[in-house]
């Protein structure tokens, strides 16, 4: 298995996130484990080489965005299977080994995620239906603040956590895949700097006639956005917009 985590200004989480993996027990299956610092001035690069020397860094000198980051690392990648990580999450035990069996043993599972749990433990709702434009122009204006039930179908407020089941999107932050559907269905899209490209990923792998997979029965804590907390709500909006005008342009904005 190839992990690959893209990390900014995050260091003391992407520690932790590292010590966490490697305390982890995967006989079945080595791990090799891939950090596309983008472009970080907190000394996470220089903490990787001396505390994690074995962590194949990729250091960019700017911030590459998540999709060209990813792209990097994944083209060194030799593993069977391919997990995009954030690098504010801990990986709890046989996560890993649950993700590499499901996907090497049911060859019609194209995307795989897991249950996330926050610091608290309460589910992170990572499952979403296919964007609308209607439903991401409500987020943009922000509608459902005063609308609440508005966009509940695409944030798929009836969906049980509880079970295991196929869905039509999952969040970036635990995201695995087999590295041999890079082949037909290509990698991600860098048009899109943040935000989306999962979703376009996941639209091309379910095109392919892939399943995309929740599995409630492996878990992993996520702790949701500690890079993004660092930047302003303008600037993530103008980002936001930007993101979804390229996925519908893309797309031709219509609905599947």
């Amino acid at each position: 298995m190839s992990i690959i985590i893209v990390s900014w200004n995050v260091r003391d989480l992407l520690k932790q996130n590292l010590a966490q993996l490697f305390a982890l027990r995967h006989d079945d299956f080595p791990i090799e484990v891939f950090v596309v610092d983008n472009g970080s001035v907190d000394g996470s690069a220089q903490m990787i080489r001396n505390e994690f020397p074995w962590v194949h860094l990729v250091q960019n000198d700017y911030n590459a965005g998540f999709a060209k980051a990813c792209n990097q690392a994944m083209r060194m990648a030799k593993g069977d299977v391919i997990l995009l990580l954030n690098p504010d999450t801990r990986v709890e035990t046989g996560t890993l080994e649950l993700t590499h069996r499901q996907l090497m043993e049911h060859r019609e599972i194209g995307v795989f995620g897991v249950r996330l749990l926050d610091e608290k433990g309460d589910i992170v709702r990572s499952v979403r239906r296919n964007p609308t434009l209607r439903d991401q122009l409500a987020i943009f204006l922000k509608l459902p603040h005063f609308f609440p039930t508005m966009n509940d179908r695409y944030l798929a407020k009836d969906f049980d956590y509880a079970i295991s089941q196929d869905v039509e999107q999952i969040r970036g932050s635990y995201f695995a895949f087999r590295r041999e559907i890079l082949e037909y269905v290509g990698m991600l899209d860098e048009r899109f700097f943040i935000w989306f490209e999962e979703v376009d990923f996941c639209r091309r792998v379910r095109a392919s006639g892939l399943r995309i997979r929740y599995c409630a029965e492996a878990v992993c804590r996520d702790f949701v956005g500690k890079s993004f907390a660092q930047v302003s709500v303008w600037r993530k909006q103008r980002m936001f917009f930007t993101s979804a005008w390229k996925y519908f342009w893309k797309w031709g904005f219509r609905n599947e």
